[in-house]
Formats: structure tokens, sequence, C-alpha cells
């Protein structure tokens, strides 16, 4: 799509307020009409994006089937709740992606930092939230944090508590 995006005449300013360079924010800066360029790439980023997605879906549903298929609630609800915990994650990556390709073809305009932090939300919010997410599932992480969190708060208990006897 950048090769598509090359030969646009480019009248206005060149420079594009984004995190990085991407094919709506340059067909932006053209001259001309970019109906013509812009929805070839809106087609391509969704099916870039929901095919996977649908693929992703099915994967899912097809694990619910099996999870709802065990015989012990407690079996059900640990896989649901690991099942849930991923969804999330991949819902933070596709829904504010597809809302910002959607917004950007069906003409919504919002402003360049809303934009901006729209980007980064799917661009970094999933990196950062995915290992946190699987270390507290783990039993020896969430007891090493308790009991790390435990001795800081008795140190501070104990340094206001000198504080206030001084």
């Amino acid at each position: 799509m950048v090769i598509r995006a090359y030969p646009l005449p480019y009248c206005a300013s060149n420079r594009i307020v984004q995190c990085y360079c991407d094919h709506i924010s340059i067909t932006v800066l053209a001259c001309t009409n970019r109906a013509p360029y812009g929805f070839p790439a809106f087609i391509l980023a969704m099916l870039a994006l929901l095919g996977p997605l649908a693929l992703i879906v099915f994967s899912y549903v097809s694990i619910i089937v099996a999870v709802l298929q065990i015989a012990s609630t407690e079996g059900r609800l640990k896989a649901l709740s690991t099942c849930s915990a991923q969804l999330i994650i991949i819902a933070l990556y596709y829904l504010p992606r597809c809302f910002v390709y959607l917004a950007s073809n069906v003409g919504i305009k919002f402003s360049k930092d809303l934009r901006i932090v729209t980007i980064m939300l799917y661009s970094l919010l999933p990196p950062m939230i995915n290992p946190l997410i699987y270390c507290f599932r783990t039993s020896e992480v969430k007891q090493i944090l308790v009991k790390r969190f435990r001795v800081q708060k008795v140190d501070t208990q104990r340094a206001n508590i000198s504080t206030l006897c001084t």
C-alpha cells in the first residue's frame, strides 16, 4: 500500500503527527481525492485483521464447546478464566485497531491526540498486560509478590510510627 501512496501529489505539509508512518497518515496529506487509494488499503487492512481474528474466534468457540463438556464445575471455571484473560488481550489488540481503520474510512474525525492514544493502546497495552496476566496466574509469583508487598507495608508502617514517636 505504501507503493500506491508514493505517486500521489503532496502539496500540503509533509509532517505526520503520529507514532509511526501508516498508510492513512500518508494519504491524508495528498492534495487529491484519496478514496481510490484509501478504500483498497481499508479492504486489505480489514482482511489482514479480520482473517486472523476469525480463526481466533473459531478456535475459542471450539475451546468453549470442549470446556462446557467438562464434568466438574471447578475445571470449567478454571478453563474459562484462562480463556477470558486471553480474550481480553485479543480485544485490546483488535477492537481499537478496527476502530481506527473504520473511523478513517467512514469519515469520523477525531483529534490527533485521541488517534495517537488509540494507536498506542493497541500497540503497547496488549504486550505489556500479557506477561502480567500470566505472572499473576502462577501461584509462586503471587506468593512472592504478596510477601514482598507485606514486607514493604510493614516497613512503611514502622517508619511512620518511628516518625510519630520522635
